[in-house]
């Protein structure tokens, strides 16, 4: 089981509990299942209509070590 949050244009939204595996798989669920989903995500990862399939960078555990 996988988690997925989603975000509705109406700023409606939640979390699903799904036997899906992958988060393309999950928007494609998640636009069938609900208008106007605007966004899906799984820990990092997350899809937009506006960037598609992508992920935040990682964080920077030690700030002060770049150099």
């Amino acid at each position: 089981m996988k988690s997925f949050l989603f975000t509705t244009d109406n700023d409606r939204g939640g979390v699903i509990l799904c036997d899906l595996d992958t988060l393309e798989e999950a928007v494609v669920y998640l636009q069938n299942r609900f208008a106007g989903v605007v966004r899906v995500e799984q820990g990092r990862d997350y899809w937009t209509p506006e960037e598609g399939f992508t992920a935040l960078p990682a964080a920077d555990p030690d700030p002060d070590s770049a150099g």
